[in-house]
């Protein structure tokens, strides 16, 4: 799925491309559950450097015992 957005918008609001990326992967995870894996995948990075992302957003990180069997089951770490 391709999502394009208004370049007039972005500049206004001052949000480039990689932001609105990582801003969709960080809504997705806090309201939709999707694990960091996944979200890092959204922008292009490991699960760490999303964890690290969310710290630098003043954001949670949600990881439990479920998302390590998880992330062992899909292979993802």
């Amino acid at each position: 799925m391709k999502i394009e957005l208004d370049e007039a918008l972005m500049t206004k609001i001052g949000v480039d491309e990689q932001e609105a990326r990582e801003l969709l992967a960080i809504a997705l995870y806090k309201y939709k559950g999707i694990h960091g894996s996944q979200a890092g995948k959204l922008i292009g990075k490991s699960e760490f450097d999303f964890h690290n992302l969310l710290a630098e957003k003043g954001e949670n990180v949600n990881y439990g015992l479920d998302d390590l069997v998880d992330d062992i089951k899909d292979n993802d770490l």
